[in-house]
């Protein structure tokens, strides 16, 4: 039997073979390497706007008291704004950067929250130390550089200053009508 045999005259390319002629030499692109921090704080308003409350009792500090109450005590009276949130049919908060803009804090920073869908807003000042969040709390004088932006019902992590806050406007109101 008989085999036909094909011969090439074609050389392939081996990895022996150097192809330099007329060829630039390949250079490798130097990679940039950025390193992005984020803050605890940063964590923690991007768990607020999420409305993920589990995430919070790994984030914020045992150790410190946030509106003037432990750690525990503060995620649970957040977790019922949440949940009031969610009842108006929230799934996300949008956050709005501003500030104090009392005389108590001012300058003071922090977000302004509200819900995706109901536009109800709550607020938190985000009190930090060298990339270290120390306090949060809420502000009744916060203020952001929007104009038209579309709130509906506040919501309060102290009930009390909700109270207070009604009272106030209710006596200004009566106030402003007696002249």
């Amino acid at each position: 039997m008989k085999t036909d045999v094909m011969k090439t005259t074609i050389p392939l390319p081996t990895t022996t073979r150097k192809h330099t002629k007329n060829k630039k030499p390949i250079v490798a692109e130097q990679e940039n390497i950025v390193h992005i921090q984020i803050t605890n704080a940063q964590l923690v308003r991007k768990c607020i706007q999420e409305m993920n409350i589990e995430a919070l009792y790994y984030l914020l500090d045992v150790e410190r008291t946030y509106q003037d109450w432990i750690r525990n005590e503060f995620i649970l009276k957040l977790e019922r704004i949440m949940k009031r949130f969610e009842a108006a049919g929230d799934t996300y908060l949008n956050a709005v950067q501003g500030s104090c803009g009392g005389s108590c804090s001012k300058g003071q920073n922090g977000y302004l929250f509200i819900g995706n869908n109901s536009h109800n807003y709550m607020n938190l000042l985000f009190v930090e130390d060298q990339l270290e969040l120390q306090d949060l709390y809420e502000c009744s004088l916060f203020r952001t550089n929007f104009k038209d932006i579309l709130l509906n019902k506040r919501y309060y992590i102290d009930p009390k200053v909700d109270r207070l806050t009604r009272f106030f406007e209710e006596f200004n109101e009566e106030f402003n009508n007696d002249f």
